[in-house]
């Protein structure tokens, strides 16, 4: 599993989903996940090294699910309160995650449904479903560390990596991608997530009843399987522990600088950034070459950059790269994490034949 950071980590993806406050185009890019598997349709090729094959539809959305933005906190759609469609299963090449909670006015509440795999499994694909009042949900796989089962969590306290462990994140469903349907590629090879067994998947659901009268929630989430996956993607953040030291000053501008060691050797699929409002300029890249990775001026859409003809290879002894620019037009000082300098990559071992 990826090095993915203390309990700063949970926030961050936290605020990549939920985008409370928050204007709509900021809740569009904000799910890089959702955004970098819309499209990974020509990343198939990519896997295998070939660099002929150009994206196709393979790995695109499909369907619609009856949920999605329009709806969003206390809307239509998902699996609302049925007690079955709420009930997860865990038979069957479709893995059904779900977690519910019911709701007073007003009230927010998160759930965790945590199951500990048997034995390993492949995901070619998924689909998740938000339903009424559900605001983000989010999968991780991690050690073993609560008992299975559902029950109320804390983002912070499940992503605290100095206290649980290291985990990697799988997926996550926001007003945008609820109810859509993501297929990875399957040509020439099968693209998509291994989970090996003894794995706790660890299913999280933010719920907010803004009405006035009492809501039944639930959240579910799709694990489609059965195709052995070839080409097994993995999501890493950069974020170095020296950002949680990051100040910018009231009524002031500061460029800051952060590293972070490869240690292993992997090929950069897809790449983005995240910042908060007040980010002017973002780079990621690799120090000993200075080749750029992800480059934007453009903190609230940062389209990802999807290497599917170019190979690009990060070496065990590299150094990733962060240089970010803000500026703080406020009168208070602004400190991690309300501004951030994050990268965030689809990668593929080079352990796969042809990756690299």
């Amino acid at each position: 599993m990826n090095p993915a950071g203390p309990a700063w980590i949970g926030y961050f993806w936290s605020m990549h989903l939920i985008a409370r406050g928050r204007p709509a185009s900021w809740r569009r890019s904000s799910d890089l996940v959702s955004a970098l598997l819309v499209v990974l349709a020509g990343v198939a090729a990519a896997a295998c090294g070939s660099s002929e094959t150009e994206p196709g539809t393979t790995g695109e959305p499909s369907g619609t699910g009856g949920t999605g933005a329009s709806q969003g906190v206390g809307g239509a759609g998902g699996a609302g309160g049925d007690t079955a469609a709420c009930a997860p299963s865990f038979e069957g090449d479709t893995l059904h995650l779900a977690v519910g909670a019911t709701l007073a006015p007003a009230e927010e509440r998160t759930m965790c449904l945590r199951w500990t795999t048997p034995e390993a499994i492949d995901i070619h694909g998924f689909v998740g479903t938000l339903g009424p009042g559900g605001h983000h949900s989010l999968l991780l796989a991690q050690d073993p560390a609560a008992p299975d089962g559902v029950a109320p969590c804390s983002e912070a306290e499940i992503m605290d990596a100095q206290q649980n462990g290291l985990f990697q994140m799988l997926a996550g469903v926001s007003y945008e991608s609820s109810g859509v349907s993501y297929d990875f590629p399957s040509t020439p090879v099968q693209v998509g997530l291994h989970v090996p067994a003894g794995t706790q998947l660890v299913f999280d659901a933010h719920f907010l009843n803004a009405g006035g009268s009492d809501l039944e929630g639930c959240a579910t989430l799709d694990l489609r399987r059965g195709e052995p996956v070839v080409a097994r993607l993995l999501f890493r953040t950069i974020l170095p522990p020296e950002q949680y030291g990051l100040v910018v000053p009231a009524h002031g501008d500061t460029d800051v600088s952060y590293e972070e060691a490869a240690g292993s050797r992997f090929r950069v699929v897809a790449a983005s950034s995240h910042m908060h409002e007040g980010g002017t300029h973002f780079r990621m890249s690799v120090k000993e070459t200075d080749l750029t990775l992800y480059e934007t001026t453009n903190w609230a859409e940062p389209e990802p950059s999807i290497f599917s003809t170019q190979k690009i290879v990060i070496e065990e002894d590299q150094t990733l790269k962060l240089d970010c620019s803000f500026q703080n037009p406020g009168d208070a000082d602004q400190h991690f994490p309300d501004q951030m300098c994050v990268g965030g990559m689809y990668t593929l071992p080079c352990t796969l034949p042809g990756a690299c």
